[in-house]
């Protein structure tokens, strides 16, 4: 079971400005993974290799409920 806190998507990557340095990837067959964008301060569920946005959540607890639904378990919590 995976433990999903959101202090953990406060720091900025500096390689990629604007995103939280922690990423906290699905299931490697979704190839998505979930990380916050600070800008607009929300939490997104992103495509690994496009970048490609796909859905995004204001409330930790709605992005860790759709990756839950992804995965079709409920594996994913917040501390």
């Amino acid at each position: 079971m995976g433990m999903i806190c959101e202090h953990e998507f406060e720091e900025e990557d500096l390689k990629n400005t604007g995103y939280s340095m922690t990423e906290y990837d699905l299931y490697g067959k979704l190839g998505m993974t979930i990380r916050k964008n600070l800008k607009l301060n929300v939490y997104e569920i992103i495509n690994i290799k496009t970048k490609e946005m796909l859905y995004s959540f204001k409330d930790i607890s709605r992005v860790v409920k759709k990756a839950n639904q992804l995965e079709g378990t409920n594996n994913i919590k917040v501390k």
